[in-house]
Formats: structure tokens, sequence, C-alpha cells
């Protein structure tokens, strides 16, 4: 091969580096477009097979598997790219018929496979290979059950008798996607991957690193002198694009489908959630919104400071939850451990004070048992979007009326940011009045019943000043006030 000259971006770079000697690994990168991401993938690859120890003739040799989700993106993309860099007959040989690259330079041989998911024979051939590693391009298009028995394929190649593989992985690239895709969640939970910081070190435990390439509107961009126009490249590029794609594209922010309208679309990320935790007030009532049953549940705990915002503190989330069983094993010891000694008002889906058909008792009996309980008569959403509404769309002295708790609210988050939506009825042409039944359903409910708490004793106030009603005005004072011995 002759030589390549490559000088990858300082993100990139890292991302090339970072592997982990004799063990599974994985390195994941998300950046906008045209940020050299894939171009990483592959200089990541030449890296890894170069520290193959050498087989016993000398070699090293490795074999790697390209996935791309279907033949036309693989062949158009994946493929063009990899042509650019790795030339057949001087980086290697081309094997159309195997659709096989085999890269030689200096004592390295290895073999690369590009395979797409379009169907199930595709997903089984990619099953029942034996690799060193795999390359997931665009990999927020692959399903989770894909990237799980592809691990499993991973440093089988080279056999024991050739010395065995020195060390093994996957990695990939993409564009952020939704946060309702699975990667999501994987990427940010912290139980697994590591978020990569300049200069820290691998986290013990933690097999997995993300890497977040700066929004292409940044002055720290990366790749911008590869491409056309240089800087300009991205402000021409959002020209004309609408909001969620530019955020996702260029700025690469995770946001959710364009295809469902969000319900609440006064709120906003930067202006809602608070820049450091929020601190619990136990001189005031702590109100939690609470959204009951069994296929799922949600409670949203709150307080409304003295300056009337809406201070979100904290969420629980979760499914097969009778309320006596959320109540022992929940509810109470999250109390016990967020908030000791709040003086607890719980303000449920009016539903709830229904009966049962399997007996007498409701909901709001059981929780009765243990705190105070306000229920209020009427159910309707117009009147929880209202009352959110209410603080999404207000500022106060103090700041926004509405603040959440990022850390202790991440689904409340997600779902006010898109997660719950309309969804448009393409036959009728036309949104439907009530939000889709998803998983930010609950989350999203018990909020609004938290809302609904204090908006309505506001509606209460306002009624009692537009009634005529006046407050009481002590009486003016003429000649010499009263004296009391």
């Amino acid at each position: 091969m002759s030589a390549i000259i490559y000088k990858p971006p300082e993100t990139i770079k890292a991302f090339i580096k970072d592997y982990a000697p004799s063990r599974l690994f994985y390195s994941w990168i998300v950046g906008p477009v045209g940020s050299g991401k894939t171009t990483g993938l592959f200089f990541k690859l030449a890296y890894m097979a170069k520290l193959q120890k050498p087989s016993p003739d000398g070699i090293r040799r490795t074999r790697a598997v390209i996935v791309r989700n279907t033949l036309p993106q693989l062949r158009d993309t994946t493929l063009s790219s990899w042509n650019y860099w790795f030339k057949h007959g001087q980086a290697g040989d081309w094997l159309a018929t195997q659709n096989k690259f085999v890269l030689r330079f200096d004592d390295v041989e290895c073999e690369v496979l590009f395979r797409p998911l379009d169907t199930a024979d595709d997903v089984a051939r990619v099953l029942s290979l034996e690799v060193t590693f795999a390359i997931l391009d665009e990999f927020v298009q692959i399903p989770r059950e894909i990237v799980d028995a592809l691990s499993a394929r991973l440093g089988r190649y080279p056999s024991a008798v050739d010395g065995g593989a020195t060390n093994w992985g996957m990695w990939g690239s993409s564009n952020p996607d939704t946060e309702d895709n699975w990667w999501f969640d994987y990427l940010h939970s912290g139980e697994n991957v590591r978020r990569y910081v300049p200069g820290a070190e691998p986290v013990p435990g933690k097999n997995a690193t993300y890497f977040e390439q700066p929004s292409g509107f940044l002055d720290v961009a990366e790749n911008v002198e590869n491409l056309p126009g240089g800087r300009d490249y991205y402000t021409n590029q959002a020209q004309g694009k609408p909001e969620a794609w530019i955020k996702q594209f260029i700025e690469a922010e995770w946001g959710f489908s364009a295809a469902g309208k969000p319900v609440i679309e006064s709120f906003r990320a930067d202006l809602h959630v608070a820049k450091k935790p929020l601190i619990f007030n136990p001189g005031l009532p702590l109100i939690i919104g609470l959204d009951p049953g069994i296929t799922g549940s949600a409670l949203v705990f709150g307080q409304e400071d003295h300056s009337s915002r809406l201070l979100v503190m904290g969420e629980l989330v979760q499914s097969g939850y009778g309320a006596n069983r959320l109540i022992q094993e929940r509810l109470r010891p999250y109390l016990r451990r967020r908030f000791p000694d709040a003086k607890v008002v719980i303000s449920p889906d009016p539903a709830a004070a229904n009966r049962a058909q399997t007996d007498e008792r409701t909901v709001v009996d059981v929780f009765r048992r243990y705190f105070d309980v306000k229920v209020e008569t009427n159910n309707r959403f117009p009147l929880r979007l209202a009352a959110i509404e209410h603080y999404t769309t207000r500022l106060t002295p103090a700041g926004p009326a509405l603040v959440i708790d990022q850390d202790q609210c991440p689904q409340l988050v997600r779902a006010l940011k898109g997660g719950w939506k309309y969804v448009h009825d393409t036959k009728k042409g036309e949104t439907k009045p009530e939000p889709e039944k998803n998983q930010y359903s609950h989350v999203a409910d018990s909020f609004g019943y938290l809302a609904r708490y204090f908006h309505r004793q506001a509606d209460r106030e306002a009624r009692y000043t537009a009634s005529g009603q006046k407050r009481f005005v002590p009486p003016k004072t003429w000649g010499s006030s009263y004296h009391v011995r």
C-alpha cells in the first residue's frame, strides 16, 4: 500500500486509538454530517490490524466485517468512502464476487467483508461469520438483537493455531438519531459506557467509549477544512432546513421524530431544564402528580416556590405495580431517601377515585391510608394542557416559571422534548386531538396532574377577583387612633 497521509480531527484521533487489549470492547462516535466519521472507522481498522500479533509466518492476519443497514447504502456510501482511501491494486485487492477487500500494508493482511442487513438471510450470514472486528456504519439503524449476536462472533479469527486474536472489538459511527431509539439509552445511561473526555483515564468496569464531535456551527467544528466552502458548509446546509434537521445533522443533538407534533411546543430544554440540581424546601409541601395503573404508572414530584415557579425535582416510572406495592416498594423508600420529612400531597388522576371491579377499594383509598390526597373532579385533557403551558410560557422575576431537574427527571424531559406527541392521521389528513399512548404518556400525564394542582389554585384566585369580591382592606382612620391598655 502506498503511503496515505491522513490527519484526523482530535475527536476522531482519540476514537481511532481507543482500544482495550485482550478483551471485548466497543467504541462509538456521533457527529454532524461531513465530520469525517466514516473515514475514522476505516483508519481505526488499519490501526487495530497493525496491533495484531504476527502469525508463525510473520504476517499479522485479521478479519473484519463492515455492516450497513441496506445494500444501496452499503454500496453507494460505505464502499464509495472505502474506495477513496483504499484503492484496488494499491492498498490491496477487491474480490467482487465475495464483496471482500484484502487490505495489505507492511506485514499486515486484513480481510474486510462488506455486508448489508436487508433480509433475514443477510443477517444470518453476518451472524455466522468468524471475525476479529465488526464495524457498524450508521449504527443507530442497527437493531440491538443484531449488535448483541454479532458481538459473540468477535475475536474468532485468526485461529489459536495461528496465534489467536490479540485484540478484538466492535466500533461504529453515526449521526444522532431520536431519543426513543434504544441506542440513546445505551450510550447515555452510564452503566457500561464512558463518555470520552480529553485527558480522562478509562473508567474501570466499562467496556465501551462514547465519542461526541462538536456542532458544525462551533469554532471547534471538525473536518471543516475538507468540506466544500469550509466553515460556510454548515451555514449553507442549514438554509431552508427544519429546525429538527439542523439540530440532528449539524448540531449533532439527539431529538425526536418529526413525524409527530410535540404536545408542549412551548417547552425549551435550554430554558426549562435546571443548570444545577434543585434543592428541596422542607418548609413547602411536596406535591406528587400520580398516574396509576398496572400496565404502567408514574409519579412526578414538585414544589411551587415563593416566586410562583414550578420546580420539578423527581420522577418514578414503572410497570407492573399495584397501588399497595407501588407505595411500599417504590414511593416510600424514594421519599425517605430524597425528601425526608416532606409534607406530601398526592394529586392523582381523578379516575383513580373510581371503584375497582375486583373489590370496593379505589387507588385513592389505598393512598389515603398513608398520604393526604387531593382529587380534582375534572379529568379533561385541555385543563392539564393549559396548566402545563401556564408554566412553560411564563417568566418570573426569578427566571422561567418551570424548572426541571434533568438528572432526576430524564423521562419527563424526554417526554416534553417530543416523546409525548400527537399523531398525524395520514388517511384523514388531520392530527388526532389526544396524544399518542407510548412510553412517555404516564410520566407526562403525571406531570399534568402536578401542574394542574397548582394551576387550579391560581384559577380560583382569578375567579375570586373577577367576581367582584374584594379582599379585606383596613378602614382609614380619622382623628386619633385607638389605644389599648
